[in-house]
């Protein structure tokens, strides 16, 4: 049998990740005077990894960073992030600052310039606070420890300044002003890395992986939307090979022609709200560069619902920007009702590609806990 061979792409790294190695790389500066040229960082996966540090401007107390995206170069490929690190006092933190504790060392994180401020609920990073997410954040303050923070004797406050060079120019190409973030960029990524996502080279991969399965007389696979959904879907099915969990991203449509082609049975979809409303909608291809979010058809799915007026918290959901705003208006109850509803959608969209499988959608919350599981032979949830 002939074997596909897709040349490995080279992954890259996240401002995330960046963030995390200015602030290891200062600290590390602060107590020993070193200045390595590269920085160990454990990635939110467990993978370990030297990123390369800028030395440049240290005598201004300043230290840099390029971010490399590796093949899947951004409008953040190449960007330079700097920081600065210094003793500073709680009082001297702004209400936009994030405040990292652990040990004795308290750390006071501050956007300086270049990275925007979030004016939404419901986006990963908190409504009134620098657009710096959750994992960059996880990954900052689990790498300063590795490297002794908290280890102080006596209790002591650090303020870390972050910044990205043209961020208000690079924030013009992203979606970042109709979610609500304004005057830069975000701060983002869930494990640090960056996949690559060259379309050619990432659907090769997605059939090669597959095509595997089919060879070890699998029948079953698993396709997850990223490294939240997925974990979510491995622990549903523990008795599943590793090998049979696809990451997919944003290639739903050619990943399910793919399970077709190779006869594969049984599949189970792993994603969250925002994806889901793109999978209702029908959309073959789901990246937000290519396809921005049409919300109309969450709309009218809530519409056709009609939801008790003690179902909605307030009457502005059809003018929130994204599906993670529009549902905070709602209960849980409702929020079920309408997630559950765009999912039979969902279905009928897979079914639509590979009429003889049997699928299973697994929708996942913003942090990659199980919300629910529809399937296609039983057509309710479980």
């Amino acid at each position: 049998m002939q074997k596909d061979h897709a040349k490995p792409l080279r992954y890259g790294y996240s401002t995330g990740a960046c963030l995390s190695a200015l602030g290891c790389g200062l600290w590390q500066f602060l107590q020993t005077q070193t200045r390595p040229s590269e920085i160990s960082l454990t990635f939110l996966d467990g993978a370990e990894k030297e990123l390369p540090l800028l030395w440049d401007k240290i005598e201004q107390g300043i230290l840099q960073i390029q971010k490399d995206g590796g093949d899947d170069p951004d409008c953040t490929h190449s960007a330079i992030l700097s920081a600065s690190l210094f003793q500073s006092s709680l009082e001297h933190a702004v209400k936009e600052d994030y405040i990292l504790s652990l040990g004795n060392d308290t750390l006071i994180l501050h956007a300086s310039h270049g990275i925007g401020l979030c004016t939404r609920k419901g986006l990963d990073c908190e409504q009134g606070k620098w657009a710096i997410n959750s994992c960059p954040r996880k990954m900052l303050i689990n790498n300063l420890q590795k490297y002794g923070f908290g280890q102080s004797r006596e209790k002591q406050v650090w303020q870390l300044n972050i910044g990205v060079e043209n961020g208000e120019e690079l924030t013009k190409k992203t979606l970042n002003g109709k979610l609500g973030i304004i005057g830069g960029i975000s701060i983002l990524g869930t494990t640090g890395h960056v996949k690559p996502f060259s379309h050619d080279a990432y659907i090769q991969t997605i059939r090669i992986c597959v095509r595997g399965i089919k060879e070890e007389h699998g029948t079953h696979v698993v396709f997850g939307t990223g490294a939240r959904s997925l974990k979510c879907a491995k622990g549903l099915y523990p008795e599943l090979p590793e090998n049979n969990f696809i990451s997919i991203a944003d290639f739903i449509g050619k990943s399910l022609e793919i399970a077709k082609e190779e006869n594969i049975s049984e599949i189970s979809i792993a994603c969250m709200a925002g994806k889901l409303c793109k999978y209702a909608g029908k959309q073959f291809y789901t990246h937000a560069h290519k396809e921005e979010q049409d919300l109309s058809l969450l709309f009218t799915q809530i519409e056709e619902l009609s939801l008790a007026p003690g179902d909605i918290f307030n009457d502005n959901w059809k003018k929130a920007p994204s599906v993670r705003e529009v549902l905070c208006s709602f209960t849980e109850k409702a929020q079920y009702r309408i997630l559950e509803a765009l999912a039979q959608k969902a279905l009928n969209f897979f079914r639509s590609i590979h009429a003889a499988a049997r699928f299973h959608l697994l929708v996942c919350d913003f942090e990659g806990n199980l919300l629910m599981k529809l399937d296609t032979e039983k057509n309710h949830a479980d």
